[in-house]
């Protein structure tokens, strides 16, 4: 992987081609603002992985890009990430047009659909599946109610006809409900997740408060050993909020797309004294050369959070020195779990003030 640190105005104006195919998909409120706009610098990661771009004040663009191309330099997983900083308006963006199978990330999908048509009022019954579905990862819980979230259709696998309407007024455009119960094979981009944070955030008016802070709130009492991935980095004591997905295809050899590798996904917003941002990697093909496919699990982990840990090296470099401590450790998929694909969520929650602020909270 090759990178360059450039201000040329022809280098400027590609990498600004490209962040704005990431502030296209995202609310109004996370496009650059002001000084964040006024100074591009690129770094390129090699014609395999595309150009990472990033838009940020004079200095911060630069180590943003530089880091993040080189915590991807040696990396064989194909890789897409979409990263905003509220307080600035800052943005990095790789490959925001790739589309991966989603695994689990598609959970707080699910959870967004189901409080959103229900108009955040959900029976005994669908709290429970919704606790169970996004606390404990539960496969099962979430085919149901991605069933009662489905049409059935004339002939073939029923139609995920609520979930379709939350993509259409969230506007996650390129985002491709699966058919059928096979949820985990939604077809989800990274920019199309970064904008699902920030409705649950509070962006676009389609949740309310008391449905924000019931979903962040599910998220605060997830598993302990389901937390790692995008938060990685991040400063010590900072409030997090993160969901995981992982898995691993049938082992089919004939299709290089499903060759048993494993697809390691994981979205985080993290708020702390002096960063407020939120960060989606999506990864796919990850193997150790040479090694069972088996391995590929801890290879795509080891993925996402060098870019995370890149992205908080280089917010560190700019301001006062946060040492930055992981928020959650890599490892094996968590025992017990379904098999070839789990989830791994969030360490945080939230409190949303009256005015409509983000105040997040510390998590348990």
């Amino acid at each position: 992987m090759n990178r360059t640190r450039t201000r040329s105005p022809l280098a400027a104006a590609g990498a600004m081609a490209l962040a704005c195919s990431l502030g296209a998909a995202l609310p109004a409120h996370a496009a650059p603002r002001g000084p964040a706009a006024a100074v591009t610098e690129t770094a390129f990661a090699g014609p395999a992985d595309g150009t990472v771009a990033c838009t940020a004040r004079d200095g911060l663009a630069g180590r943003l890009a530089h880091d993040v191309a080189g915590a991807l330099r040696d990396r064989r997983s194909r890789v897409s990430l979409a990263w905003a900083e509220h307080r600035t308006g800052a943005t990095c963006v790789l490959g925001p047009q790739r589309t991966f199978d989603a695994a689990s990330v598609v959970k707080p999908v699910v959870l967004g659909t189901l409080l959103w048509s229900r108009h955040g009022v959900l029976s005994p019954q669908e709290k429970t599946l919704a606790r169970k579905m996004i606390v404990d990862s539960d496969n099962a819980a979430t085919e149901r109610l991605w069933k009662d979230l489905s049409t059935a259709a004339a002939s073939g696998p029923s139609v995920p006809t609520a979930v379709q309407g939350f993509l259409t007024a969230a506007h996650m455009d390129h985002t491709v409900p699966s058919r059928g119960t096979t949820f985990g094979l939604t077809r989800v981009t990274a920019p199309d997740l970064l904008r699902l944070l920030q409705v649950y955030r509070g962006g676009a008016g389609l949740l309310d408060a008391p449905s924000r802070a019931y979903a962040l709130g599910l998220m605060a009492d997830v598993r302990a050993d389901q937390r790692w991935g995008a938060p990685a980095g991040a400063p010590e004591g900072a409030e997090v909020h993160v969901k995981n997905g992982w898995l691993q295809r049938s082992r089919q050899a004939d299709d290089v797309d499903d060759r048993g590798d494993w697809k390691i996904n994981s979205m985080a917003a993290v708020t702390s004294a002096d960063r407020d941002y939120d960060l989606v990697v999506l990864t796919e093909n990850n193997r150790v050369p040479g090694h069972p496919a088996r391995e590929g699990y801890a290879y795509g982990v080891a993925t996402v959070e060098g870019v995370a840990k890149a992205v908080n090296r280089a917010l560190a470099a700019d301001g006062p020195d946060h040492a930055g401590a992981s928020a959650a450790g890599a490892g094996k998929p968590p025992a017990g779990g379904p098999a070839g694909m789990d989830v791994a969520v969030a360490a945080g929650g939230a409190v949303v003030a009256a005015a409509g602020h983000r105040h997040l909270r510390r998590g348990r």
